[in-house]
């Protein structure tokens, strides 16, 4: 009688057979690593339980092969592809194995190392997060070694034609009678597969033809499969061992799934692949590992530098970029990956992705340079997340939908639209063959945002206007059309629509053919980021980052400095005419780097240089203000109107005319296309940072010729007397037929004013009396940008005067001039003073500026005929006049207590870049002025006097890498980079 030992185990289900225990896992960070499994990464689970008794004491899976464990081999490569948990089976001798192995793998001991494939599988889920997230299972065996490219092979048949199928495993021709010991896979006659028999139940077969039908078969098992978690588990459960072996076949469930109609797939590979010995070799002898050293000493599939879509969207993100930010970018992406579950976005996992990622900005010096034809430069850094939880950058998700639709998810809610969906096929948003210009794209973007905000329940100032007139109710400032033009969708819409420009050669034709009218079917786009409003560019961070993931998600081949232009161009569909500082910056910046980048398109945008920031003593602390287009009209003492048309201009039409104010003047004095304003002085100021006289004569010169101030109708009919030379230009400098050069220049003439009525302004004058004028003050514009520069590069040459030249920059941005000694003490104004009670907020501010006798800045102050004819030009860093027209009375009055409470040459105060509003700049001197005590003084006598609550009371500012677009063969790849980024480790290349 047989002992029990000896016994043939019972027929059971597997679920019978198998304990599944968490005890069983005996990884030293098994809890890590069971959470670091997600639905979107395939894992890998690695069969290496068995004892391989002819090798001797050692197991089988851990035999060197070229100095590496056998199993090894395909945990790394394994590891190029995805960068979740590898789930390790082990049985004989399993400290070793844990050993040779590595302890980042997850470890869970057999029961019965002899229970066969499926009974070793099947163990896997002793780790109950498998069931829950249900990722792609990738199933290999301990003794072969498989490359990078084979699992992606695997991964790319298992999510063809965009639905997963149920099975997908590898196999291979063996010709007889190599085929002898290998499982059959049998096909019915339309070539689906039906099942595996393996080689000992073809033997036990008594019917000698069905017997040698199968033992002819030449495509065989190579085992490697791929699977999802939880349809593995349903097959698995009642699996049995009812086989010649007793043991539980891994193989036997592709009979199962072929039953019940499943789709199973196959990846096949022939003697003619490169791999195939490597894949094909059957290590059951200890010669075998020397054969099998040969093979891949002869073959280069495991020493190329391989890179999967993932391992190369991870370098391109990681590449000069802080190590914490790539961390910050991985949490975004899984934020909103997590998110698409969460709200059902339709997001589809087996599609691609572009996926674009962009920072703002931080413009150290220089605020208003950067207009068109004036072309100045400013001292920028590319800015990031400072944390690993950190959202200041731009991560955007953008996959092709086929419903006609632009489907848009911002994971912050306060971006989000009562309907988050627009037609694709709105005819605004497709340009046509007259916009060949900045000049005409701005008309074409700013209707099409408009149209797009009307979409979406915004109403026009046209509307609001004839509701005012007729005494209807008017909607409340958050829904009007000309406060919202760089919400997401207006920035969306104008990236796609930059884009669309693009006509002509082999981009023009891929552009066409993915984005034109009648081929574009939609997208989903799902964004995140936090990047603070005005003055960091968080809009230009949302338009980079647009079109960056689109020209991934296409594979368009646009290289940086074309990014940088549709970026721009985009920009002017949105309501200003932003130069390509910021994009340039956004797109090329380099962490920690203040460059100083040119704005000219001829120059390629290129660093002119670069200088230290005296960080050590000079800090740059940035508070809140007011809401820019919202609320600032409110704080602005009467400078600025609600909305358009009532006289004063709002702050949107003063950007609009102050944007286009340089190009304007090169026009009125025939300034030629082939040059511009900055050109005249760079040299100059580059070399020693000030204005050599002859400069400062041209200058003068060219400010002469302008008007002080002048009606737009005025200016406009002036303009089109230069239309003959204009056109004559446009040929010559553009190679345009007459016609075309005629229609690009009325065009761009109408554009130049657009967008903006004769505005209404205040100064105080000479005398001291306050006067209103009315028409446009083009000196004063163009006198500011010359004086902008030159402040600035003095400041970059003569850093000990950083504050003196900061106050001098914030009189181009100057509302109101407030004698600062007229103000409270400083512990006065800490605390309620009795002639504030009774008001609050805007009134408030009316009563300070009444209180300490503040006048309306005199713009034109040094720059009458006299001024700029004396025998010595004026020194235009100096200048008392000039200004862009962006300044606010709240900022202004900031500017006046903080230099009260700690002194004239301790404190300066700058708008931030747009101005009119959002943060502002304080630079703070700590040889003479703690910083600490500064923020302090902010809060108690700014914020809480004026009731401000900023989301946050001062914004950090930390180095950021260049914008980047990545393309993902699949959506679900997304938590793998993720995980990647995280662990911010270059896969290694071998050469």
């Amino acid at each position: 009688m047989k002992s029990k030992r000896n016994s043939a185990p019972a027929i059971l289900p597997l679920s019978a057979a198998v304990r599944l225990d968490g005890d069983k896992v005996i990884s030293p960070d098994s809890a890590l690593a069971d959470r670091e499994i997600q639905s979107g990464i395939p894992v890998l689970v690695v069969l290496a339980a068995g004892k391989g008794t002819r090798f001797g004491a050692a197991p089988k899976c851990v035999q060197l092969v070229r100095g590496t464990p056998l199993a090894r081999h395909t945990i790394e490569s394994f590891r190029k592809f995805s960068s979740s948990p590898v789930i390790c089976i082990v049985g004989h001798r399993h400290d070793e194995v844990l050993a040779a192995l590595g302890a980042e793998n997850v470890y869970i001991r057999s029961d019965n190392p002899v229970g066969g494939t499926a009974y070793a599988a099947f163990e896997a889920f002793c780790l109950p997060r498998l069931i829950e997230a249900r990722p792609l299972m990738m199933i290999a065996m301990g003794d072969r070694i498989l490359t990078p490219e084979v699992f992606a092979r695997l991964n790319r048949v298992h999510g063809a034609g965009g639905r997963e199928a149920d099975l997908t495993f590898m196999t291979a021709i063996h010709a007889s009678p190599k085929n002898h010991g290998k499982g059959r896979v049998v096909r019915d006659a339309g070539g689906r597969v039906k099942r595996i028999v393996e080689q000992r139940d073809i033997e036990a077969i008594a019917e000698g033809a069905e017997r040698q039908r199968l033992q002819n078969i030449t495509e065989c098992n190579c085992p490697l499969y791929a699977i999802r978690a939880d349809t593995l588990h349903q097959y698995l459960h009642s699996l049995s061992n009812a086989n010649a072996q007793r043991q539980y076949y891994l193989t036997d469930i592709v009979e199962d799934i072929s039953r019940q109609a499943g789709d199973i797939r196959t990846v096949q590979v022939s003697p003619s692949d490169p791999e195939y010995d490597l894949l094909c070799s059957d290590i059951t002898r200890p010669e075998d590992i020397v054969s099998l050293e040969r093979i891949v000493a002869s073959c280069d599939v495991l020493q190329v530098a391989w890179r999967s879509d993932i391992d190369l969207a991870a370098r391109l993100i990681m590449a000069n970029r802080p190590a914490v930010q790539a961390h910050a970018i991985a949490g975004q992406i899984e934020m909103l990956v997590a998110a698409a579950e969460r709200e059902k976005l339709g997001f589809r996992p087996s599609d691609p992705v572009g996926l674009g990622v962009s920072g703002g900005r931080l413009r150290i010096a220089f605020m208003h340079p950067d207009m068109t034809r004036f072309f100045g430069p400013a001292w920028q850094m590319a800015i990031g997340a400072g944390t690993a939880s950190g959202e200041e950058q731009i991560v955007m998700l953008a996959q092709r939908a086929d419903d006609g639709l632009i489907h848009l998810f911002p994971a912050q809610a306060k971006y989000r639209e009562r309907a988050n969906v627009v037609a694709a096929d709105m005819p605004e948003m497709y340009p046509d063959e007259t916009v060949t210009d900045l000049h005409a794209y701005e008309v074409f973007g700013t209707r099409m945002s408009e149209k797009l905000l009307q979409s979406l329940g915004y109403v026009s100032d046209k509307e609001i206007q004839q509701r005012r007139l007729s005494g209807r109710p008017v909607p409340e400032l958050s829904l009007h059309v000309s406060g919202n033009m760089r919400r997401p969708f207006c920035l969306i819409g104008n990236g796609l629509a930059s884009l669309r420009t693009l006509r002509e050669g082999t981009v023009g034709d891929k552009v066409h053919a993915s984005l034109g009218r009648g081929s574009f079917r939609g997208l989903r786009i799902a964004i995140a980021g936090n990047i603070p409003q005005g003055g960091f560019s968080s809009s230009s961070a949302v338009t980079v980052a647009t079109i960056n993931s689109v020209n991934a998600l296409y594979d368009l081949g646009l290289d940086p400095e074309r990014l940088v232009s549709l970026a721009c161009q985009a920009e002017y569909g949105t309501g200003v005419r932003a130069g390509s500082l910021d994009q340039a910056t956004e797109q090329k910046g380099r962490p920690g780097e203040g460059a100083l980048i040119s704005s000219n398109p001829s120059d390629g945008y290129r660093v002119l240089g670069t200088y230290p920031v005296p960080a050590q003593r000079f800090k740059v602390l940035f508070p809140y203000s007011v809401e820019r287009d919202m609320s600032a009209w409110r704080w602005s003492w009467g400078a600025y109107a609600e909305a358009p048309g009532f006289g004063r201009p709002s702050a949107g039409e003063m950007r609009k005319l102050t944007g286009k104010a340089a190009e304007i003047a090169a026009v009125l004095l025939r300034l030629p296309l082939d040059t511009d304003w900055f050109k005249h002085v760079e040299n100059d100021l580059i070399e020693t940072g000030d204005l050599s006289q002859a400069n400062r004569r041209w200058i003068a010169g060219v400010l002469r010729q302008l008007p002080l101030r002048v009606a737009k109708e005025d200016l406009h009919h002036r303009l089109r007397c230069n239309r003959s030379w204009y056109v004559d230009q446009l040929r010559a400098a553009e190679n345009l037929d007459p016609d075309t050069a005629a229609r690009n220049a009325d065009a761009t003439l109408a554009s130049l004013f657009s967008g903006w009525n004769d505005p209404v302004l205040r100064r105080a004058t000479p005398s001291g009396a306050v006067v209103e004028e009315s028409g446009v003050p083009l000196r004063a514009m163009l006198a500011y940008l010359f004086a902008e520069v030159a402040r600035n590069f003095r400041l970059i040459h003569h850093p000990h005067e950083w504050v003196r030249c900061v106050t001098w920059s914030q009189l181009g941005d100057r509302s109101v001039d407030i004698a600062p000694e007229r103000l409270p003490t400083r512990v006065a104004m800490e605390s309620a003073l009795g002639w504030e009670h009774g008001v609050a907020g805007p009134h408030l501010l009316d009563r300070w500026l009444e209180h300490a006798s503040a006048t309306p800045h005199d713009y034109q102050r040094g720059l009458d005929d006299e001024s700029l004819n004396a025998a010595d030009p004026p020194e235009f860093h100096l200048l008392e006049g000039g200004s862009f027209f962006r300044g606010l009375a709240l900022i202004d009055l900031a500017e006046a207590m903080l230099k009260r409470a700690f002194g004239l040459d301790s404190v300066a105060v700058r708008v931030n870049a747009a101005g009119q509003g959002d943060y502002f700049q304080v630079h703070v001197d700590t040889r003479l002025a703690d910083v600490e005590a500064v923020k302090r003084f902010i809060r108690l006598a700014f914020y809480r006097r004026f009731g401000l609550s900023p989301e946050a009371e001062f914004v950090e500012v930390h180095p950021g890498g260049g914008a980047v677009g990545v393309r993902l063969d699949r959506y679900d790849s997304l938590i793998s980079l993720a995980r990647m980024l995280k662990r911010n480790q270059k896969p290694a290349i071998r050469n």
